[in-house]
């Protein structure tokens, strides 16, 4: 049972909460949920979009496949493991990786359960939609974003995520995609990697998807946050009005600073740094960028024992750095 004082640790504990992105997504991913009250965001959203999405998520035989399933399966999975947080901690700050940016901007009030669907349904249609009109890969360098750049300065290529000190992400066209592997390597790069996705996420080639994008994010009503929200390697403070509509649509073309947000989030004295949803994506980055901070997991019903346990218990508040 909560009581008021532990409301009152929880209120004052700092921990950031962070929210994974594309890619993050697997087979069966929201079987924790099925029994807990918070599977009702899975069936709202299923009346509101009016298509199954209960399949990808539970079906270890029919996983989330296409950008929109991926998209929609990441972000329903992070808002469960929100909604079950959220009446037992109150975080610092939030953050969001890419497209968990808007399971990031839901956890702050900044946009409801229903429009967070609705945008995350749309912000997948509309990059579909660019990716098949304009074939585009992408990899992971084991460099810095330095390195990355440089490799990708004379091809149709571009650094998109900028991860830890020591891990990139490329984007591009496929010729230009494979001679920035091949020069990032000369360049030093301990190894590239290309990735099983097929479009050029967050580089100049997804500009047709932007306007339409933020024609729909016209409509959305974007409130003043509850939380403080770092994003792209700027801390905006609870109870501003950020201007979000314009934020979201650009990042369909700007790179992902999350090595940057990091030092954010860490800039706001947290002892603690939650991953919300499904994976150990972030929580891995945060281990090769960040030091003196304890890394956590709220995937499942079962972590939030954990996580309420050492907020409870002041350990975290101890941990300070």
């Amino acid at each position: 049972m909560t009581t008021p004082d532990s409301t009152a640790k929880r209120s004052r504990c700092p921990i950031a909460a962070v929210f994974p992105g594309q890619g993050s997504q697997g087979p069966s991913m929201g079987v924790p949920w099925r029994r807990h009250p918070a599977w009702s965001l899975v069936e709202e959203a299923e009346d509101s979009l009016h298509r199954e999405l209960s399949p990808m998520l539970l079906d270890p035989d029919t996983p989330p496949d296409g950008v929109v399933e991926n998209h929609l399966a990441v972000v329903l999975t992070s808002m469960m493991a929100w909604s079950a947080l959220r009446p037992c901690v109150t975080p610092a700050v939030v953050a969001g990786h890419s497209l968990g940016l808007l399971s990031a901007l839901h956890a702050a009030d900044v946009l409801s359960a229903a429009d967070a669907i609705r945008v995350t349904a749309f912000r997948a249609t509309v990059t579909a939609r660019e990716a098949s009109a304009i074939p585009g890969r992408m990899a992971a360098v084991l460099a810095p974003a330095e390195t990355a750049e440089a490799a990708c300065a004379d091809h149709r290529c571009w650094m998109v995520n900028d991860n830890t000190p020591q891990q990139t992400v490329i984007s591009g066209t496929p010729e230009g995609l494979e001679s920035a592997m091949s020069t990032a390597l000369d360049l030093g790069a301990r190894d590239v990697i290309p990735l099983e996705i097929d479009g050029a996420f967050h580089s100049p080639l997804m500009r047709g998807a932007v306007d339409d994008f933020a024609d729909l994010l016209g409509t959305v009503v974007f409130a003043p946050q509850r939380l403080a929200v770092v994003h792209n390697a700027v801390s905006y403070p609870a109870g501003t009005r950020a201007p979000w509509s314009s934020l979201v649509a650009n990042d369909l073309v700007r790179p992902v600073r999350w090595r940057q947000n990091q030092f954010r989030l860490a800039d706001h004295d947290i002892s603690a740094l939650v991953e919300v949803g499904y994976g150990r994506t972030l929580t891995g980055l945060a281990k090769r960028t960040l030091s003196g901070i304890r890394l956590l997991n709220m995937g499942c019903p079962e972590d939030l024992a954990e996580v309420t346990h050492l907020v409870d218990s002041g350990e975290l508040t101890r941990a300070g750095r």
